[in-house]
């Protein structure tokens, strides 16, 4: 794979050096290796598929890959699900190993990958719940129905989730699912079609 697949956005940038900034070694490692692991997930679903990855790419939203072909609903959705999936695995045993060697890293780590995978199944895009979503619904009706849906399910979980994380703030409770359903209400798709020539994951 050329140097030329690889993207990273000046967002992503900042994003990554505002986390170097803030957070030990042993955080930012209990950070990466869920989000590794969720990738490969993704990674493996595609080749296993038959799709053609096209490109990597590091934005502020998260990392994106970029792929092409064809395999039918059920290849994109399993595709799409593979992250979560792989996160969720590699939860259960970063928790095993914890157990087994009493490491904080690994707990922190396991909850992590637990957090963010359940996380990754709400059914909004563009997080991968939302892609599985929105693949089901243009095959149970027209794609413009279900655009249209999807993009109301985004903002009505966003807002909920919005009004949730401001209320546990407010409980003194940290104000982690506010800047999540912000970042969620801003990464919310605009206009764009659910199927594309390029897909996005």
């Amino acid at each position: 794979m050329s140097r030329s697949r690889f993207h990273i956005s000046a967002g992503a940038v900042l994003a990554a050096a505002l986390l170097f900034f803030f957070l030990d070694t042993a955080t930012l490692w209990a950070i990466a290796l869920p989000v590794a692991a969720h990738e490969l997930g993704h990674v493996l679903a595609l080749r296993l598929a038959g799709l053609r990855i096209r490109s990597f790419r590091a934005e502020m939203k998260g990392l994106c890959i970029e792929y092409s072909g064809f395999c039918g609903t059920a290849g994109h959705v399993f595709a799409a699900a593979a992250g979560p999936l792989a996160g969720l695995a590699y939860a259960f045993a970063a928790s095993r190993w914890a157990k087994l060697s009493g490491s904080e890293t690994a707990a922190l780590s396991a909850g992590i990958s637990l957090l963010l995978s359940l996380f990754n199944l709400l059914p909004v895009l563009p997080l991968d719940g939302g892609r599985i979503f929105s693949r089901l619904a243009c095959s149970l009706m027209s794609c413009g129905r279900g655009e249209r849906l999807c993009r109301e399910l985004g903002l009505a979980i966003g807002t909920a989730a919005l009004a949730l994380g401001l209320l546990l703030m407010w409980q003194g409770m940290g104000a982690g699912l506010a800047a999540a359903a912000v970042w969620l209400l801003l990464a919310q798709p605009e206009g764009e079609g659910i199927v594309k020539r390029k897909e996005i994951l």
